[in-house]
């Protein structure tokens, strides 16, 4: 997420690891790539080794399912952004808190999880998760690299898996509007609620990214620096965005698709990778997304979508029991039109976002969520059938937020400010699933019917 926000549908800590995360730091810049050494044009094919054999507790893929260890894997899942900036080295409540979070979730059933992997600064850039991993082009955090070596090792203790996102169409992490700063296009412009923002100017600069060489190029050295140090991990699957969109730059992100899949192939050739793509969205025509297209390269592994019916105009907040019925049964239609398209891949479907307001539209952790509820238990009944039927791998609402609560509710984050499941341009506690909100037993309950021993046990790597 965190996409479009009310558009007009017209307009749419374990020293080894560091000490590699050291090395590569070092080394970065003279990291070769088999076939895919330096810039690559965006309207060439770059060619990768195909997928080597899942590591031993990893995930692999037949046909339209998911396996781990010959049995198959269904997904019951969480967005799970804040773990990046919590786990950074030097934030011991942060890193409680996500030790505290993953007991919770396992308690849920939960065995994936979706994260930021990379964010881009200035920390002083507003809407900005901080600190970034990555404040100056080319110069990375060892702080926060080190968090995210010791987030991904205690998955590996607990047997989860991560979704690990590398880029953002969208600015609330830096992602592809700072590399284009950074690359000498100019200011970003910031989207709403930015004074005098435009969603439409910003995708349309964001959507630059794609045929901007040296944008590229600085992203090729991220991707140098954080793929290989988890190329063994099983805990891993990596992501090339979150929500990218093609808008008017089709074919340059068709390329765009299939050659990063490729390098990062080249890098890990053990570990499952998709797009992150919302699919269709509510106005394909403007976001210039395809779930056949987007998904086609043979280094694309599975296909995603998103879903939000309150930002696409299908629902209103402050007027659920009047626009709920018609808004689900557009939800429901979503996903099956999705399981139609991906038929035609015959690769696996996730629906990778969703999320639904609180009632009346409340921002409060205390407000019911009485409709939200009745919407998870369709959205999951709805992707169960389809789990059964081999046709989708399971579902991942967002986002988690917890123990935690917002400093102000409704409010716009600010630094220092809790990290809850609303990233920092959105009014807080929109989407953030609390640890006391009932919603969390639909969660359950899915693992209990779909999920069966791919479920951990909640214990913990305590050090």
């Amino acid at each position: 997420m965190n996409h479009v926000r009310n558009e007009p549908s017209h307009d749419p800590q374990s020293p080894s690891r560091r000490d590699v995360l050291r090395d590569v730091a070092l080394g970065a810049a003279g990291i070769v790539i088999p076939g895919c050494a330096g810039p690559w044009p965006h309207t060439n094919v770059v060619e990768a080794p195909s997928r080597a054999p899942a590591l031993p507790g990893g995930l692999e893929v037949q046909g339209t399912r998911f396996l781990r260890g010959g049995a198959p894997f269904v997904v019951n899942g969480m967005n799970y952004w804040a773990a990046l900036p919590l786990s950074r080295e030097g934030n011991p409540a942060g890193w409680d808190q996500v030790r505290r979070d993953l007991d919770a979730m396992q308690a849920l059933g939960v065995n994936m999880l979706r994260i930021v992997g990379a964010t881009e600064g200035p920390d002083s850039a507003p809407y900005r998760i901080v600190p970034t991993l990555q404040a100056r082009q080319g110069q990375f955090d060892s702080a926060s690299l080190n968090g995210l070596a010791r987030f991904i090792a205690e998955l590996e203790t607990r047997g989860l898996i991560a979704i690990v996102m590398l880029n953002n169409f969208w600015h609330w992490s830096g992602g592809m509007a700072q590399y284009l700063e950074w690359a000498g296009e100019g200011p970003i412009p910031y989207p709403p609620p930015h004074p005098g923002g435009s969603w439409s100017t910003y995708q349309r600069y964001a959507a630059r990214f794609y045929a901007n060489e040296k944008a590229n190029v600085a992203f090729a050295e991220l991707l140098r620096f954080i793929v290989p140090p988890f190329k063994s991990s099983p805990s891993v699957i990596w992501e090339l965005a979150n929500e990218p969109r093609g808008i008017t730059s089709g074919r340059a992100f068709a390329s765009w698709i299939h050659n990063t899949a490729a390098r990062i192939r080249s890098l890990a050739p053990h570990h499952l990778i998709t797009t992150g793509s919302e699919g269709q969205t509510a106005t394909a025509f403007f976001s210039g997304t395809d779930l056949v297209r987007d998904h086609q390269s043979p280094h694309i592994d599975f296909a995603t979508f998103h879903l939000w019916a309150e930002n696409w105009g299908w629902v209103r907040g402050d007027d659920l029991p009047g626009t709920f019925s018609s808004g689900l049964e557009k939800a429901k239609a979503y996903v099956l039109d999705h399981v139609d398209r991906a038929r035609q891949l015959g690769k696996p479907l996730l629906l990778e976002e969703f999320g639904f307001p609180r009632d009346n539209g409340s921002f409060a952790p205390s407000a019911a969520t009485t409709y939200r509820d009745r919407y998870f238990e369709s959205l999951y009944e709805l992707v169960g059938a389809h789990v059964t039927d081999g046709e989708m791998v399971g579902l991942m609402p967002w986002a988690w937020a917890g123990q935690a609560r917002p400093r102000e509710a409704g409010a716009l984050w600010l630094s220092g400010d809790p990290l809850i499941g609303d990233p920092p341009h959105e009014r807080q506690g929109w989407y953030s699933l609390y640890d006391r909100d009932t919603t969390l037993a639909i969660v359950r309950r899915f693992a209990d019917r779909h999920v069966n021993g791919n479920v951990p046990p909640p214990t913990a790597a305590r050090s």
